[in-house]
């Protein structure tokens, strides 16, 4: 799976894209939470213990529920409530919040190891990975970790961050550019 760091930083990098008024930055902030939040279930372990070994992955488990495009709808529907805490109108709030949060699951279905992802959770309990899988990914082990995480985010910023960021300034020049062009 992606870092929680370079899940947070993809609306960070959508942010860019809109040239002319910025976006605040509550919202961005809560988009960037948002995006992360889904591994919050990597603990689902120690708290309701490991499932059965030939069964199917509980919702609960890692990659599950939270993972799922109708949870991050409802992350949506949420920051749409909060509209006039994160300083934009409400349908681009559940825009920009649900959207950042279903691009966790997205990301970890691209990921080359690991468990597959229940996206469309409670619909369906079958979990998935996309059938192109770029991203290296892996374990992050008790012993070691700050040496893999460190491994790990320098792949990611080659592999992800970088190419995303210079997706998102090539968006936004483009943009401003069609602005500056006289059409007529």
């Amino acid at each position: 799976m992606p870092l929680p760091i370079t899940h947070a930083l993809v609306p960070v990098a959508a942010a860019l894209v809109r040239p002319g008024r910025p976006i605040h930055w509550r919202l961005v902030a809560a988009a960037a939470i948002a995006s992360a939040l889904p591994d919050i279930d990597a603990f689902s372990s120690a708290i309701w213990g490991m499932p059965l070994r030939d069964s199917p992955l509980p919702a609960w488990w890692h990659r599950g529920a939270t993972h799922s495009l109708f949870v991050a709808i409802g992350a949506g529907l949420v920051a749409a409530a909060l509209h006039r805490q994160l300083r934009t109108g409400p349908l681009f709030a559940a825009v920009a919040v649900g959207g950042a949060m279903a691009t966790h699951g997205i990301l970890d279905m691209l990921t080359d190891r690991g468990v597959p992802v229940a996206y469309l959770w409670p619909l369906s309990s079958q979990r998935f990975f996309a059938d192109w899988r770029p991203i290296v990914s892996g374990p992050i082990g008790p012993s070691q970790r700050f040496s893999q995480v460190i491994d790990r985010l320098g792949t990611e910023t080659w592999q992800l961050i970088l190419p995303m960021f210079a997706v998102a300034l090539l968006i936004r020049g483009l943009l401003a550019l069609g602005r500056s062009v006289p059409w007529r």
